[in-house]
């Protein structure tokens, strides 16, 4: 360690780069190390279908969705990229932390979170939904989504370490609507815990966990994985293995 004297009565000493720019660094040159695996989720993980997140873990084949080449889904790859800019209306915007979880066997678990807007005058978290169809969803009860709200209380667990949080907003967007909706703040502290040991289990025992089955399975790239094993998604599946023909499990 070096440390330098000024004669103004200043003193500085070297210390290692920040490891925030390591990491990208190694990113970047592709330097990095996968001989040791760590137990690290994302919120969006954890909130999640457990099944997928066994799938994603264990490095499953993802499936090719049946409407993946077509124009409207390539748009709405787009168009949730265009909307996302409104997070620029935020000077603390996309804001990460990771959150360590003690795990039974004395393990640590990170969970990993990133805000996508925070009012710092309200102390507000927001979190910005693209979707189609707001106002309908909207009449139809379809939004706020259940993992949505999970997400934001995930978040308010996190986050509320490190930040004032006094309010939890949704906002869904879609190219001609915004709807808005406060979600009641509530510590999760003990359910990601629970959740992220559940999920640690089923990797250590090799157990794929029961399908967490919802709206969302259509989009998901392991269909006919997950009906093929039971207990999970029972409707025909909308993908195709890659490369590979057609093998769905017959009744």
């Amino acid at each position: 360690m070096t440390t330098l004297q000024f004669k103004n009565g200043f003193s500085s000493e070297e210390i290692d780069v920040p490891v925030g720019l390591v990491n990208y660094l190694e990113k970047k040159t592709r330097r990095i190390t996968y001989s040791i695996k760590k137990s690290r989720y994302s919120v969006t993980d954890i909130v999640g279908c457990s099944r997928k997140n066994y799938y994603k873990s264990q490095q499953f084949e993802e499936e090719e969705l049946l409407n993946d080449a077509t124009i409207e889904n390539m748009w709405d790859s787009v168009r949730g990229d265009l909307l996302h800019q409104i997070t620029y209306a935020y000077k603390w915007r996309e804001m990460d932390y990771d959150y360590n979880v003690i795990l039974k066997d004395g393990r640590t678990a990170t969970l990993t979170g990133r805000l996508d807007m925070y009012d710092w005058k309200t102390a507000t978290i927001i979190d910005l939904k693209t979707t189609k169809f707001v106002k309908w969803q909207k009449k139809q009860g379809y939004i706020p989504r259940a993992e949505h709200i999970l997400q934001l209380l995930c978040y308010n667990t996190i986050f509320s370490r490190i930040i004032p949080v006094e309010n939890l907003n949704v906002l869904y967007v879609d190219m001609n609507d915004l709807v808005a909706f406060r979600i009641r703040r509530r510590d999760l502290k003990e359910w990601i815990r629970s959740r992220i040991q559940d999920l640690e289990d089923s990797i250590i025992e090799n157990k794929v966990p029961n399908g967490e089955v919802s709206g969302i399975c259509k989009y998901c790239k392991y269909q006919i994985e997950c009906y093929n094993t039971g207990s999970g998604l029972t409707t025909k599946p909308l993908s195709l293995p890659r490369n590979s023909p057609i093998k769905i499990k017959q009744e």
